[in-house]
Order: C-alpha cells, then structure tokens, then sequence
C-alpha cells in the first residue's frame, strides 16, 4: 500500500491549481523548487485582490479569476494534463456538475473524502483520483504559504470512487506526482480514510477547540491570564490549542462532511472521559501512574516515535 518510486521525467507538464489559499499556494511554490520540473503552473482564484497577491508572488505562469463553484462553467480547462483542487470540499461538490469536460487526470487536496468522492461517482466521464496531503497550517491565505509544506509528510491516496476503482495508471501518475515533491504516500479505500482521520485528525481538532472554549470560560484564568506580564499558559496548552486557531470555514466542512464517523469517535472519547473522572475520584495513585505509561506509550506508538530505554 505504499510507494516510493522515484521517476526522472515529471507525471504532469500543464498544471492548473483550482484554488490558490495556503495549501495551493505552497503546492505552486513546491512545483517551482522541483529539480527537472518544466512545465506550466496556471492558477484560479475567486478575486481580482487574489489575483494581484498571487502574480505578486510570481506563483502562477498566469492567473485566471473565476468565483468557485458559482461560474465553473465558464473556465476553460482544455490544454491541462492535470487539475489539482485547492477548494474546500462543499465547493468542489457544488461544482461538479457544472465541472466542464476534462480528458486529463484530476486531483484535490481535501481532508474528507465520501462526499467528495460521491459527487465525482455522478461523472464517470471525470478522471479522478482523490489525494490528503497530511500537512498545512492554522493560517490562512497565499501569504502563509510556503516550499517546503510537503516535505517528508504523508499523502494519503484514494483507490477507489463510488463502487469503481480509480484507473491504475492515472493512480500510479499521482503517486508520482506527490512523490516527486519528497511526499510519503500511503493508498487506502474511501470508508478506511474518512474513519481513520476522525480519531487522528477531525476528532482531536474538535477536542481542540473544546479545551480553548473551555478555559476560556474559567472566569479567574481568563482574568488572570490577561493581568500577567505574559500569558499564563503553558506549553502544554499552546501546543494542544494550536490547531483551535485555524480557518472556521474550512473545519466546519470537515466537519459536516464525514460527520458521522465524527460523531462516533466523540461518543467514544466521552465514555472513556466518564471512566477517567470515576477513576480519579478514586484517587488511587498507582493506577494513575500506570495510566500515563500507557498513554505516553500510545502516543509514542501512534506518532512513530520510538521509546526511550
């Protein structure tokens, strides 16, 4: 299920990159770092404004404005090899059956795939291959974004769109496509991505930004925090808050679009919650301590990191 292979001739040459925030940009300014890498980069974004800061950045051969999903009919996608979305998943969903015809290979970027791949199932005419980059940032915008976003992170590839799978060849040219910007790639099923990804990654961004609200509602931290020279907050509460900052929008499509497996993951979380509380009103020390030698252990494990002797 995973590939390394390395290939001296780049997969695409005419790139359009539907949709240039953070994530787009960085994949323009990846594409540019990449040794051989000759082809053609040409962006959309929805905004005259976004059209100034993209050329400004010299990101994109040429930009075309054009407001996703609402006018998707009106680009011209003739001359393209490949089309990377960069949108959020309810937009590429509004879109797609307005999508114009496209003999090249498709892609996306997004962090839930069912419905994605759902509406992509009603045009068998499209060849799509859904791909996760498992990496970005809390911040939003061109501004933000940056070369080496990809580097040495894990691709998520999709085998399959509704009851067919993607065409092998198509497959193996996106696999190469992400391995050639020095990405990791890991192929897995529709059903396996979106129920993974709710305890690794939708799951604990909501518990993220539960624990901001949550301290924040605590009258005398909040005032308290305010009052001192520097935040009271720790670097544990930095680091576990992080990705509460990131862009609303985008996680309320997340959200909203594989909210089931979401759902059952916080039902699990709140059960185990239930049993830690009953536990700790046991005060019973040496349980505890074992408690957090496993979860250090989990953690380790989860995360790749190996134990220290």
């Amino acid at each position: 299920m995973t590939g390394d292979r390395a290939h001296n001739e780049f997969p695409f040459h005419n790139i359009l990159i539907l949709g240039m925030g953070m994530m787009g940009a960085s994949l323009a300014m990846a594409l540019r770092a990449v040794p051989g890498f000759n082809g053609h980069i040409h962006g959309v974004v929805r905004s005259a404004r976004s059209v100034e800061t993209i050329a400004g950045y010299g990101l994109a051969d040429e930009i075309f404005q054009c407001r996703v999903p609402e006018e998707i009919d009106r680009l011209d996608v003739s001359g393209y090899d490949l089309i990377v979305l960069g949108v959020p998943p309810h937009s590429i969903i509004e879109m797609l059956p307005r999508f114009p015809a496209f003999k090249g290979v498709i892609t996306d970027m997004s962090s839930t795939r069912r419905e994605v791949h759902q509406a992509f199932a009603a045009r068998p005419d499209l060849n799509f291959v859904g791909s996760h980059p498992m990496c970005g940032s809390e911040n939003q915008g061109p501004a933000h974004g940056f070369a080496d976003l990809f580097h040495n992170h894990l691709c998520l590839l999709l085998t399959d769109v509704g009851e067919r799978k993607v065409h092998v060849d198509s497959l193996e040219r996106v696999q190469a496509f992400w391995e050639r910007l020095q990405m990791r790639t890991f192929r897995l099923t529709v059903s396996q991505h979106d129920e993974i990804l709710a305890y690794l990654s939708h799951g604990p961004h909501v518990l993220s930004s539960l624990l901001a609200l949550w301290a924040d509602a605590h009258k005398l931290s909040n005032a308290s925090t305010h009052a001192a020279p520097l935040p009271i907050t720790g670097g544990g509460f930095k680091g576990m808050s992080r990705i509460a900052g990131s862009n609303p929008e985008m996680w309320t499509d997340i959200m909203f679009t594989n909210a089931d497996n979401i759902l059952h993951a916080l039902k699990q979380f709140r059960n185990m919650l239930d049993e830690v509380i009953l536990d700790f009103e046991r005060r019973d020390r040496a349980d505890w301590t074992n408690w957090f030698r496993r979860a250090r252990q989990a953690r380790n494990h989860l995360c790749g990191i190996e134990e220290e002797l």
